[in-house]
């Protein structure tokens, strides 16, 4: 069983107390450190087939500070950011296209 930090709350409820003796192995995974996220985005851009990274520095910065490095959070906001460009026709994502693919996906 994985999830959010509310799973952990919910357990520590006396009524959740059989369920959660009977969870053998814990972890909390904190959030990637700013250094990590740019392999973390180039890591997801080559799985899907695309070899050079196409985020500028300034995305990635721009990405860390909306996100605090959650990877659910980072995921939406790539991916976001990668819909916008398609959108205008843009083939690198800036700081610029991170900021208006969160607005406009409403993330």
């Amino acid at each position: 069983m994985s999830g959010q930090s509310q799973i952990r709350n919910k357990l520590q409820l006396a009524v959740n107390a059989p369920l959660k003796q009977r969870i053998a192995v814990k972890y909390v995974m904190q959030g990637l450190k700013p250094e990590e996220l740019s392999d973390y985005i180039f890591t997801r851009l080559k799985s899907a087939g695309l070899h050079e990274n196409i985020f500028t520095q300034a995305a990635i910065e721009a990405i860390y500070s909306a996100s605090k490095g959650v990877p659910r959070l980072v995921n939406s906001l790539a991916t976001s950011s990668l819909m916008y460009a398609c959108s205008i026709k843009q083939k690198h994502v800036d700081e610029e296209i991170v900021y208006q693919g969160q607005k406009d996906f409403d993330i």
